[in-house]
């Protein structure tokens, strides 16, 4: 049993099939958008990244060259492997490095690169305690993602977040403001662009779904958030939504999962139990936690959903935005909007502020409804 892989867990959990799978001619579409093309994907080896550089590679190997960044060195050399199995000549080539440190414009110009795909990014709600992460997160998600200048670049996609509708934490506001240079790169240089706003990516690197599961397995005690409910997508299903992005019909445009398919909004609590039951593995909740460690169950504490930046419910769209519907019915899409913002100068502004409470007061100021609220728990003090 501990032998079940993640996408095996996900199809009986998740969903069973694609949800998100392509209509006929999107397909040939996206066929032609990467034959002999040279391409940069950053955050190659982190969950989502990974799986769709596996996917683009298995059905899509008539590019010229492909470059996959990634600053942690030892996913980087397991992709590499994955991709070695694959038993095809793939002209691959691998970096290790950090968005922040990469010279971009001189490597884009040196190895005329047609298409950016930018899977990088600092995601939990945990890094934002700390005023120097904080700077950390707004460099790698809001500034350092694009180059200064065009080059050869013919298409640009970078990942979004649901976190980004009415944010509620920094990480969330980095996203918004991400969205929003890419769409001045894109009003700057007449270059495609586009971003994909997801709900969760089911049991990815550093979820409540991964940690729950290898608890399980391993049969120890650990935490869950009580009431707080959620989307959640497979691996597979946010590659397509990534892919669909990139048809020319989405150009500055928010792809959106069409919430009619998305059906359910999960409680954590409740597909934790549909792990154990899979795995046969035996659970109890509790509101408080004991020394009782029995080999026969897992001791599940539900910690309260007070925690700093935290939604008890996911959103996917703003109701200010005007939701397009799709032909491909399984995805709606929103037009991207700046209202004659200065990003960069405004993120420059973020990154001045040494303090993290002096930072939210800066924030609050553009971002209306962020909420500052002091008696919150901090995410780092709880399981």
């Amino acid at each position: 049993m501990q032998n079940l892989n993640i996408t095996s867990i996900e199809k009986k959990i998740i969903s069973k099939k694609n949800r998100f799978n392509f209509i006929k001619q999107d397909f040939s579409e996206i066929k032609k958008i990467f034959y002999s093309k040279n391409i940069l994907i950053l955050g190659s080896a982190g969950s989502i990244g990974s799986s769709f550089t596996l996917y683009l590679l298995k059905n899509f190997p008539l590019t010229k060259k492909i470059f996959l960044l990634d600053k942690n060195e030892n996913d980087l050399t397991d992709l590499n492997r994955k991709i070695v199995s694959l038993n095809k000549k793939l002209s691959v080539h691998y970096i290790c490095s950090d968005i922040n440190d990469f010279q971009f414009d001189s490597f884009l110009k040196k190895n005329n690169i047609n298409i950016l795909l930018n899977f990088a990014a600092i995601k939990h709600v945990r890094s934002e305690e700390n005023i120097n992460s904080i700077n950390y997160m707004i460099k790698t998600n809001s500034l350092n993602f694009l180059p200064v200048k065009k080059n050869s670049l013919e298409k640009v996609f970078s990942v979004s977040t649901d976190k980004t509708v009415n944010p509620q934490s920094i990480l969330g506001i980095s996203k918004d403001l991400m969205e929003k240079k890419l769409l001045n790169f894109s009003s700057k240089y007449k270059v495609f662009i586009s971003t994909a706003r997801f709900p969760n990516v089911s049991f990815s690197n550093g979820s409540i779904l991964k940690y729950s599961f290898e608890n399980l397995i391993l049969k120890k005690n650990f935490g869950i958030p009580s009431k707080i409910k959620r989307y959640f997508i497979t691996h597979e299903e946010a590659v397509h939504l990534c892919l669909k992005s990139l048809l020319l019909r989405n150009n500055k445009m928010i792809v959106i999962p069409n919430p009619k398919i998305l059906n359910k909004d999960y409680s954590i609590k409740s597909i934790v139990t549909k792990i154990s039951k899979i795995l046969k593995k035996k659970i109890i909740f509790v509101n408080k936690s004991s020394d009782n460690k029995t080999s026969d169950f897992s001791e599940i504490l539900l910690t309260r959903p007070n925690t700093h930046g935290q939604k008890i419910r996911e959103e996917l769209f703003r109701k200010s935005e005007k939701i397009l519907e799709d032909k491909d019915k399984t995805i709606v899409k929103a037009k991207m909007v700046t209202k004659s913002m200065n990003v960069d100068k405004y993120i420059k502004k973020l990154l001045k502020v040494n303090n993290v409470n002096k930072l939210k007061k800066v924030i609050k100021i553009r971002y209306k409804k962020f909420k500052i609220k002091k008696k919150l728990t901090f995410l780092s003090k709880t399981i």
